[in-house]
């Protein structure tokens, strides 16, 4: 970028719930980047991070700093809204490629900027860099052999609707926003009809045999069988080679955005590292919501977690959804698969006994009887499943 065109600072917004409102600012200090909210937001906006960056605090001008590499030293609110892996993965190929940067010429701004309204959640990005693309309708098959080839290190035609659809959302596998109509099963990146709703799938990643889509379907059914709240999701099978899994998004109802948090950003924790455990879980459920179907929710899927053995439960796997009244609920759980790594894994590596689970529980008025139906009803499905 020419040096006129260098960014100073990011202008944040909320977009959520029909409104279009300035939040603060981003910017850098000597390279590191700090966040500050705007006096109006200060003084009648909403809770949008309660614990970590309140509104309510003696210091209005207070200025937020991040900690953690793994977030770019983001403070916890603007942390969920850049991506991880995948989407980085694209970002650096794309600025490399098209704009002649290498990834440590690329400040967090320059991130912020490319990402714009495409942002998950209710936050969005001014200026906005738009990518130069032909707006072609996708398919998933393309995407998934344009994947491919970008995980080969190979060059795709496609790489900046690639960075369109799959540079915002979070996680190491391929994803990407798309929209699909469950009846007559159309998928698309172009919302081609009033009855497509936004979705987000996710595909295999470098080496990974296509059943790791199924495979996630198959726990999302059995987490559903087990009283789990889960979004609708499906899985595609797209060729001999290629699947994709998705999830109808929950940070989008009827065209509006919804403000979700996770409880990394929450919090402003490394989710690569073991930083938290279950009864931290359950005690932040409790004092995010206040209610106790939240918390019987949340310990509904520790027991899932830990019998299905999902260790990818960090803490960037549970999230907070926040109405238009500054009201937070758990969000329905999402990626729950079949994991033997402990990348900032919540559970330990032994299995934990029906004993070790009422310990869990025992701060909390969950009756023992709730506990022991729970655990009957989750591995009943285990035998279904095998």
């Amino acid at each position: 970028m020419k040096n006129k065109n260098i960014i100073q600072s990011i202008a944040v917004y909320f977009a959520g719930y029909g409104q279009y409102r300035l939040v603060g600012r981003l910017g850098l200090d000597r390279q590191r980047p700090v966040f500050s909210y705007d006096p109006t937001w200060l003084a009648n906006g909403l809770p949008l991070s309660p614990i970590e960056m309140p509104l309510y605090t003696p210091n209005s001008n207070k200025l937020y700093y991040g900690e953690h590499r793994s977030s770019q030293y983001l403070c916890g609110l603007l942390s969920d809204s850049l991506p991880d892996g995948w989407g980085m993965l694209l970002m650096d190929r794309f600025f490399r490629q098209k704009l002649g940067k290498e990834p440590h010429d690329i400040t967090v701004l320059d991130r912020f900027a490319y990402i714009g309204k495409k942002a998950m959640g209710a936050l969005v990005f001014e200026p906005e860099h738009l990518i130069d693309t032909d707006n072609e309708a996708l398919d998933l098959i393309t995407l998934a052999q344009a994947n491919q080839q970008v995980l080969e290190g190979k060059d795709t035609d496609i790489l900046s609707q690639l960075l369109q659809v799959g540079g915002s959302p979070q996680g190491a596998r391929p994803k990407a926003q798309i929209y699909f109509e469950p009846k007559s099963q159309i998928v698309s990146t172009i919302n081609l009809s009033n009855q497509a709703e936004s979705w987000l799938v996710k595909f295999p990643a470098q080496n990974e045999h296509k059943s790791v889509c199924l495979l996630e379907g198959l726990y999302a059914d059995f987490a559903k069988c087990s009283g789990i709240e889960m979004p609708e999701h499906h899985y595609f099978d797209l060729s001999k080679e290629h699947s994709a899994f998705g999830v109808k998004r929950f940070d989008r109802h009827n065209g509006e955005r919804i403000h979700i948090h996770t409880l990394a950003g929450l919090l402003n924790t490394d989710f690569r590292l073991p930083t938290l455990d279950y009864t931290q879980l359950l005690r932040c459920v409790r004092m995010m919501t206040r209610s106790q179907k939240d918390v019987e929710r949340a310990y509904r899927q520790v027991v899932f977690n830990v019998i299905f053995n999902n260790k990818d439960d960090h803490t960037k796997n549970f999230s907070f959804i926040m109405d238009e009244m500054g009201k937070w609920s758990l969000s329905p759980a999402y990626d729950l698969t079949f994991n033997t790594g402990i990348n900032g894994s919540i559970i330990d590596q032994i299995m934990l006994s029906a004993e070790q689970f009422l310990n869990v529980i025992k701060d909390y008025p969950l009756q023992k009887d709730l506990s022991n139906t729970v655990q009957k009803t989750i591995k009943a499905n285990i035998k279904r499943m095998i």
